[in-house]
């Protein structure tokens, strides 16, 4: 496998294809910051303009209600466009790890053949135009079901019908229509992303690896993994802020957030962590393998040296010229060589690379906790802590 083919791996992913094929995209020109502006002008700006159309047509005020729908903003205004910027900071890093593995010597000269082959049919399927029309397919029958099973009733406002218009006002419409569905294939393009990615790593841990029990990262040389769960802290943002922006929307209209809203957000934050860190658990039956082969090993040399010096230190009749002090600095290097062994973690992930995720995920909700607690409550607390 050349250099070329893991560096440009994991850009291609729906809807990235169907751009593409519309003439947006260049070969090899992902433009993201002019993708990620095509997808405010798509699904957000319509939205606006059509309240503006519709409140001066059928005589009815649905500007402000589009304006004071936090969630509606959050959504296609920062998460949708953020989801295609996080390929920016995201995706490089993936490819970096996957050229590591294959250039880094990891997979044995056997199996060589088996890690290409697993990375090629990687590019394909990521490439695959059949994944993409299922992307799009899924994302409208989930919009589908949103329709299907949400009362008129329940509606925002500034989605309700107007001026004699059908079911839904014209917002309302390209809402379902354009902006839902666009949301919707980004995320599931990222969820594909996620699910290929598990899958090579599957292929990689099923190779005969070269791993080093007594490195010391402590994961027998696999800690670069955990690189990926801090790359894709920016999709997780992305993420967490939809339902950030509901909660805020909640808080703007005068309620407190009820119990049950809580807990899905702490749920979804919590699946969303997971989502991001399960593929490593591949690794487990591998490390855990190679930390009971190397201890086992490790142990029995401990061991043999250890033996040989308290016999060469300790025996009452050893000669006192015969007694080199390097001995102590050497069994003390071997020891901290098997204890790192034994301290091997049977998942590759770091706590800095948890904390980035963590922070990203949280970070969102700080606005919505600032508009629930009041101003002044907070201070209370604030000067507590000074006087």
């Amino acid at each position: 496998m050349s250099r070329g083919d893991a560096e440009m791996l994991f850009e291609h992913a729906p809807p990235l294809g169907l751009q593409r094929r519309l003439g947006l995209l260049g070969s090899d020109d992902l433009a993201f910051r002019r993708r990620a502006l095509m997808v405010i002008l798509a699904a957000w700006m319509p939205l606006l303009v059509l309240a503006v159309l519709q409140s001066a047509w059928a005589r009815v005020d649905l500007i402000t209600p589009v304006l004071r729908e936090v969630g509606l903003h959050t959504r296609y205004l920062i998460a949708a466009p953020l989801l295609v910027l996080a390929e920016a900071t995201c995706v490089p890093q993936l490819n970096a790890i996957v050229r590591h593995i294959s250039d880094g010597g990891f997979a044995d000269e056997r199996d060589r053949g088996r890690l290409d082959e697993a990375i090629a049919s990687t590019r394909r399927l990521l490439r695959s135009r059949a994944a993409e029309i299922c992307v799009f397919v899924l994302a409208y029958l989930i919009v589908l079901a949103t329709i299907l099973s949400r009362p008129l009733d329940q509606l925002p406002v500034w989605a309700q019908p107007v001026g004699g218009m059908p079911r839904y006002s014209l917002a309302g419409w390209w809402h379902m229509l354009v902006s839902l569905p666009l949301l919707l294939a980004l995320i599931l393009g990222w969820l594909w992303r996620l699910a290929l990615w598990t899958r090579l790593l599957w292929h990689v841990s099923r190779l005969k690896l070269r791993l080093v029990a007594s490195h010391p990262d402590r994961r027998a040389g696999l800690s670069f993994l955990g690189l990926s769960v801090r790359a894709l802290a920016a999709v997780g943002l992305a993420l967490a802020i939809i339902p950030a922006g509901r909660s805020a929307n909640v808080v703007l209209g005068g309620s407190v957030l009820p119990t049950p809203h809580i807990v899905f957000n702490v749920a979804l934050l919590l699946a969303i962590a997971a989502l991001f860190i399960a593929p490593l658990l591949v690794f487990t039956p591998t490390l855990m393998r190679t930390w009971r082969q190397g201890a086992l090993a490790h142990d029995a040399l401990a061991e043999r040296i250890g033996h040989a010096f308290e016999h060469r230190w300790l025996a009452r009749k050893a000669e006192e010229d015969a007694r080199d002090p390097s001995d102590f600095s050497a069994v003390a290097d071997l020891y901290a060589v098997v204890e790192n062994v034994h301290a091997i973690r049977l998942v590759p992930v770091g706590l800095k690379d948890l904390l980035a995720l963590a922070v990203a995920l949280l970070l969102p909700f700080v606005p919505v906790l600032l508009l629930a607690v009041p101003r002044d409550v907070i201070w209370a607390h604030i000067s507590s802590l000074l006087f």
